[in-house]
């Protein structure tokens, strides 16, 4: 097996002072609920969503002095990559030609994913916004739901001021025309929402902890859907993250293998109760889109990713960051409390997958490459997590006693988890429970039983997905592979209506602070 460039980095930077470099490909951030002042635009411009007619259809009506044969109509993800101050950010998911004066355009939005957009009506071939974007949603208008029916979101503290978008949870979110409205606070009511699903207040010592809530949203039709939304409430100098739950989830390709895919994400994470996600196979957006659903926070590069519920203060752009590999700093408690968090991916790109070899071409033990770097010092002030799908089975999982179950390869000293080790971080699932006979953990393949590409014979089982620790006082209290069984997931292919929409169970661990991790 030949390990990528970034897994030697990575575990070197961990235990070397971070040095920022460029990092390779694309990156993008998603921050919840921000308001930038817009600048003023000639009041006789318009952009008007018709939002009634299919398909998608816009009106635009020009001052003389701005109109051109060469403006033009970009749909983008609201998400994020939008076009900033004239420049570029990802590319349009749609573009049409809007010349002259007046004009009405149609877009065939259903070949794009449903979901929020932008449109934007730009001058002369650039990137210059000719009228403010905007918003529209290219999902069915004849219902509406959250995709949740209960949500817990990220904690408030008695006596702190505190806010939460929670706009994006609803099915046809971005439209302009949605109104939500609290029509319950139990407690003191500290609780408030604007019309456009942001929730705010200060909670004081006789507020309710927890603080549930009933949220209403209505649309432009009058439909209406309710959630039920619970906010942790700490104590005036109680820690807001006394624990936090990590998950490493491979996507399998932005999630677009089955029907309902974003809905779907939400759900489980939602039900899953974890505060940070390391993602895989993200192509290139999808972090945005789930932060956006969530109201959370994102990091987003052309493959990995991390989304979070709690702020991002700072992308770490090191040695080892690639596309395959990115670093965050999570603010859980403003400077109080931070952690480092690491999402990575070593795809079939970079090696050959190690099973197949046993299974099927009969290696043995022996002949698995390995690989060693020097035992290093890590920092203990500030916690380090990694969630990665590695594409590797672990040497904690291959011993003789498990034989049996990995076709009889016995101890195999797998590099890619040596060298996690090595440089002294944890396996977190092995942690929790050391013996890989009675617990063997296996994340591949939750839907792929057989390999057809091996005439039909069994497909390997292992535990290829991880959550990896180290220092600042972290305890493991709990880790599992997550992944929702009722009802049991169908086999490839016939997997397109599964409720849990990915190839991969997802490895998930609740770490307790044992101290006060301040860095």
């Amino acid at each position: 097996m030949r390990l990528s460039s970034w897994l030697l980095a990575a575990a070197t930077a961990f235990v070397m002072p971070l040095a920022a470099i460029a990092a390779e490909g694309p990156i993008w951030n998603y921050t919840p609920a921000t308001v930038e002042e817009e600048k003023p635009y000639p009041l006789k411009n318009m952009l008007t969503w018709k939002y009634y007619k299919k398909p998608t259809t816009f009106y635009y009506n020009l001052t003389s002095d701005t109109a051109s044969d060469t403006n033009w109509l970009g749909v983008f993800h609201d998400y994020g990559g939008l076009p900033v101050n004239g420049t570029k950010g990802m590319d349009p998911a749609l573009w049409v030609y809007a010349p002259g004066e007046k004009g009405t355009v149609r877009l065939e939005t259903e070949k794009i994913p449903p979901g929020p957009y932008k449109a934007y009506l730009m001058a002369n071939n650039s990137y210059v916004p000719i009228v403010p974007p905007v918003d529209f949603h290219t999902g069915k208008q004849d219902n509406v739901r959250f995709h949740t029916l209960i949500q817990t979101i990220r904690p408030a503290r008695i006596g702190e001021y505190w806010t939460y978008d929670m706009s994006g949870m609803v099915n046809i979110a971005s439209d302009v025309k949605n109104f939500y409205f609290l029509i319950y606070c139990n407690g003191d009511h500290w609780a408030h929402s604007t019309k456009g699903g942001i929730l705010f207040g200060r909670p004081t010592k006789h507020s309710r902890r927890p603080t549930n809530l009933a949220v209403k949203v209505k649309t432009r039709r009058g439909l209406h859907h309710y959630i039920e939304v619970v906010i942790p409430v700490r104590k005036a100098h109680e820690p807001l993250a006394p624990r936090i739950r990590v998950m490493s989830l491979n996507l399998w390709q932005g999630g677009k293998n089955v029907d309902g895919f974003h809905a779907r994400q939400i759900h489980q994470i939602s039900k899953a109760d974890v505060d940070v996600v390391g993602l895989q196979e993200t192509e290139g957006t999808h972090a945005l889109r789930l932060a956006r659903g969530l109201g959370w926070y994102a990091h987003q590069t052309a493959d990995v990713a991390i989304i979070s519920r709690y702020p991002i203060v700072e992308t770490l752009n090191t040695t080892a960051t690639t596309s395959k590999a990115a670093a965050v700093r999570i603010a859980l408690d403003g400077d109080r409390q931070q952690v480092i968090v690491w999402a990575a991916h070593l795809s079939e790109r970079d090696s050959s997958y190690g099973p197949y070899g046993f299974c099927f071409e009969g290696k043995d033990g022996a002949a698995t490459p390995r690989s060693r770097i020097g035992p290093g010092r890590l920092a203990d002030k500030v916690p380090v997590l990694l969630a990665g799908d590695f594409h590797s089975p672990s040497h904690l999982d291959y011993t003789e006693a498990s034989a049996g179950m990995h076709c009889g390869a016995g101890a195999v000293d797998w590099p890619a988890s040596r060298i996690m080790a090595e440089a002294g971080l944890k396996d977190a699932y092995r942690e929790a429970h050391p013996d890989p006979v009675t617990h063997p953990g296996f994340t591949w393949s939750i839907i792929k039983k057989n390999n057809t590409e091996h005439g039909g014979r069994p497909e390997p089982q292992d535990r290829i997905d991880f959550v990896y620790y180290a220092g600042g006082g972290l305890r493991v209290v709990d880790s599992e592979q997550w992944a929702s069984d009722i009802p049991k997931p169908k086999m490839f292919p016939n997997h397109r209506k599964n409720m849990w929409p990915s190839d991969h169970r997802a490895p998930v661990t609740t770490f307790e602070f044992v101290d006060s991790g301040k860095g």
